[in-house]
C-alpha cells in the first residue's frame, strides 16, 4: 500500500534510521501518596519506514511505521519482575516546506501497541491501557541525495507526547489500587527516500 500509494501520488517512500527516549513520569498512585512521584527514562535505536505524497508544493502528508518490537522492564533493584512491550508505533503526519529553504516542520498523530506482563508473584494486572495514542510535532533539512539511487536525506528531531496512561493490580490482601503516568516521546532520525 505504500508503494501504491507513492506511485500514483507523486510522492515519495524511505528508511529511517534514529534514536528515541521514551521518558516516563508517575503521576498517581494512591498506594504511596504524591511524594512517591517518580519518573524514569529509556533509550534506544529504532528504523522505521514511510510513504508519502505531496499535496502542493508546500505540503505534503505520510504515514510512518517502526516495525519493531521493544521491551521495557522494572529496574534490577526493584522487588517486581514487570515488563512492558511495546510495538508498531505508527504515525500519520503532514509536512510542510519552510519557504525555499531545506526546512520543514512536521505534525501528527501517533499510536503505538502496549502489553504488560508480570512474574511477580504477589502482585495480579487487573487491567491496563493496551496502546498509548498523541500528537507529533516535528522540525526537520531535507537534502539531496549524494547517493546516486535515492534522491532526498533528511536530518529530523520529533517529540510525541503520548498523555495519561493507567494500570490497575492487586496485591496480596490489599484491594486495587490504580496507577497513572505520562509519558513522551523523543527521536532525533536520518532519512533516505526515493521519489516517485
Amino acid at each position: 500500500s505504500f508503494l501504491a500509494l507513492s506511485a500514483n501520488a507523486g510522492g515519495m517512500i524511505g528508511v529511517k534510521v534514529g534514536s528515541g527516549s521514551l521518558d516516563g513520569e508517575r503521576t498517581v498512585d494512591p498506594q504511596h501518596g504524591v511524594a512517591s512521584s517518580n519518573t524514569g527514562s529509556v533509550s534506544n535505536e529504532y528504523a522505521a519506514i514511510f510513504a508519502e505524497f505531496s499535496v502542493n508544493d508546500m505540503v505534503s502528508v505520510g504515514l510512518e511505521l517502526v516495525p519493531m518490537e521493544g521491551q521495557i522492564s522494572t529496574k534490577d533493584a526493584t522487588s517486581s519482575d514487570t515488563t512492558v512491550t511495546v510495538s508498531d508505533l505508527i504515525t500519520a503526519y503532514a509536512l510542510v516546506s519552510i519557504g525555499d529553504s531545506p526546512f520543514y516542520g512536521k505534525v501528527g498523530y501517533s499510536t503505538v501497541d502496549l502489553a504488560v506482563d508480570t512474574n511477580y508473584t504477589q502482585n495480579t494486572v487487573n487491567s491496563f491501557d493496551d496502546s498509548a495514542q498523541g500528537p507529533m510535532i516535528g522540525l526537520g533539512a531535507q537534502f539531496d541525495s549524494p547517493i546516486p539511487f535515492l534522491d532526498v536525506v533528511r536530518v529530523e528531531g520529533t517529540y510525541t507526547d503520548l498523555g495519561e496512561l493507567s494500570i490497575t493490580t492487586t496485591d496480596t490482601n490489599e484491594d486495587a489500587t490504580t496507577r497513572k503516568g505520562e509519558a513522551e516521546l523523543l527521536t532525533i532520525s536520518l532519512s533516505l527516500a526515493k521519489s516517485f
